[in-house]
This record gives C-alpha cells, structure tokens and sequence, in this order.
C-alpha cells in the first residue's frame, strides 16, 4: 500500500510540474477579448484625421450588421480576400 501511495505522490509531482512548464489548453476567453479591444483601439487610434475615424467607425458598422445577419461567411471571405492580396507570391 506504501508501494501504491509513493507512486500517486509521485505521478502528482509529475503532473504539476508538467503544468507548470506547458501551456495550459484551456485560454481564458475574456483574455482574448481584451486582447483584441487593445489592437481595435491601435487601429482606431492610427488613423489621424476624422474622415479616417469615420471610415474605421463605417467598416465596423458594416461588419456587426454582417455578423448580425448571420453573415458571418462573407466577413470572413471579405478578410481572407484582403489578406490574400497582400502576401506576396
């Protein structure tokens, strides 16, 4: 029974090590979107004049009507298009 409690104390050791040194799989959502409100917020913020602003604002408008529609796919195929055009081959 010693036997069998050192091997669990062990494999415990083990485990949290292992999730100490790799990623945990899980992500925390709320991590992710705070993430993209500070890059929106860069995005908006480089753009110097209003007409720039008022085009950001446009864009986005667009894409929640898109989104709230359930048009998710032509959002999606509208950025991949774009990102497509600028690699270079």
């Amino acid at each position: 029974m010693a036997s069998d409690e050192k091997q669990n104390g062990f494999r415990g050791v083990v485990k949290e090590v292992i999730d100490q040194i790799l990623p945990s799989g899980e992500v925390e959502l709320t991590d992710i979107k705070e993430e993209i409100w500070t890059d929106l917020a860069a995005l908006y913020y480089k753009y110097e004049d209003e007409d720039q602003k008022r085009a950001f604002r446009e864009v986005i408008h667009e894409i929640c009507d898109k989104i709230g529609s359930g048009k998710w796919d032509s959002v999606y195929k509208r950025l991949y298009r774009v990102e497509q055009k600028e690699k270079p081959f």
